[in-house]
């Protein structure tokens, strides 16, 4: 609109026509009502956002070769201590979980409430809105804790998410069942004081306890509005698959994610048949390691200190201690070396590698203080460190990338057994 004066000058007087409201497009005022607005409210545009984003605006002041500060606003956002938290879907599920998650096993494994406090709204302030309770021993503790703070500090429910386990293996009766899933959640929610659960993950799966029985548990909890999605820990492949199968063919909800074991030395199940699961039923991945729960750290980086953590929890190793031979303490020297032309510590390139493959959504770290929750999420300024080449490079130093087996052909298997010789 403009404002336009037109000056009639006759023999005694001036006589003054104001021409308002004139829109340059051809369109009347009394078209939109959003015009009455604008005069009313310069702050209100029409057709367009009042601010655009930073980066079109920048290639903007670019183009137009101005002085403006954008260039330095956006220069100094990315120089600012902000961490590379990402939110993905988890599996393919509508759900979105950040990249790393804050675990409780260290967090809430101590006596200083102000410092757990402190460790929960320091993760949350920086996008960390996934808390996984981890540790079976002290799971009820950790809800009524957890449920406390959030309480307290009126974080509204859609801002986090809740991650709870059933550790039936723990329980009384030590088996899995539909009474058992059920009275497990009510429980849960009870502690957390909250009306659902986000995630509930059956930790270990039980031979005894049918499928169906699981699934229906699930199903009814679920309809319920208790628990919004469910998923497994610890099941095998096959487990995993059954009980997809199992839920198309019920008609049912089935699990949308799978909590499993990921580091250097623990990497055929989440990098072949867990990116197997994925592509073919859409089932997502939140993985854990003893690094990123922060089992390792305060040993300055010490091989000698960090294999014996590293491990203690892989049943792959358990039963055979050949992990722990000079070969391996010889590669983790050599990861630390790379750490340091890197300019991290041997943990956070541990953990900076996990968070990396995508066939994992979400990492669940834990720290006992800001200081280590803090070295653990520096871990996120290195990924993008670590280019292909960098990882090929850490490839050559461990030397037990998975590899899947050849197809082994059954009709080979007949000839080579009976000596004949496939026709020519």
């Amino acid at each position: 609109y403009i404002f336009v004066s037109i000056d009639f000058v006759s023999i005694s007087k001036k006589i003054y026509f104001l021409i308002l409201f004139v829109d340059l497009r051809g369109m009347s005022v009394l078209e939109n009502n959003t015009d009455f607005e604008c005069e009313n409210n310069p702050k209100i545009y029409r057709g367009k956002a009042p601010i655009a984003s930073i980066e079109v605006m920048d290639d903007l002041d670019l183009l137009s070769n101005s002085s403006t500060h954008l260039s330095r606003i956006k220069s100094e956002m990315n120089n600012k201590n902000i961490h590379e938290i990402k939110y993905r879907h988890l599996g393919k599920s509508g759900l979105k979980v950040p990249n790393i998650g804050l675990g409780s096993i260290k967090v809430f494994n101590q006596d200083n409430l102000d410092n757990i406090e402190e460790l929960v709204t320091n993760a949350f302030n920086i996008g960390i809105n996934l808390f996984d309770i981890s540790d079976p021993h002290i799971a009820d503790r950790t809800e009524y804790e957890l449920g406390r703070i959030i309480k307290k500090k009126g974080w509204h429910r859609k801002q986090f998410t809740i991650c709870a386990k059933i550790f039936w293996h723990k329980s009384h009766d030590k088996a899995l069942s539909r009474k058992e899933i059920i009275e497990s959640t009510k429980q849960t929610l009870a502690n957390l004081q909250l009306s659902y659960v986000d995630l509930m993950i059956v930790h270990k799966s039980d031979s005894n306890c049918p499928i169906d029985e699981i699934i229906r548990a699930f199903a009814y909890l679920i309809n319920d509005g208790k628990i919004m999605y469910w998923g497994t820990a610890r099941w095998s492949p096959v487990e995993i698959f059954e009980t997809y199968s199992q839920c198309r063919h019920l008609g049912l909800i089935p699990p949308i994610c799978e909590l499993g074991e990921y580091h250097w030395f623990h990497r055929e199940k989440v990098e072949l048949y867990m990116a197997e699961l994925y592509n073919k039923i859409g089932i997502g991945l939140m993985t854990w390691s003893p690094i990123s729960f922060g089992l390792c750290l305060g040993k300055n980086d010490d091989p000698l200190d960090l294999l014996p953590k590293l491990f203690m929890k892989s049943q792959k190793y358990n039963k055979n201690m050949e992990i722990l031979n000079n070969d391996s303490h010889s590669k983790l020297l050599q990861l630390r070396n790379y750490a340091d032309k890197l300019g991290c510590t041997l943990s956070q390139l541990q953990v900076a590698w996990s968070v990396r493959n995508q066939t994992c959504q979400c990492v669940i770290i834990s720290a006992s203080d800001s200081n280590e929750l803090d070295e653990l999420i520096g871990s996120l300024k290195i990924i993008s460190k670590l280019s292909p080449q960098s990882m090929e490079e850490i490839d050559k130093i461990l030397c037990n990338k998975p590899i899947r087996p050849a197809m082994i052909s059954t009709l080979q298997q007949r000839w080579a057994t009976s000596g004949g010789l496939p026709p020519g």
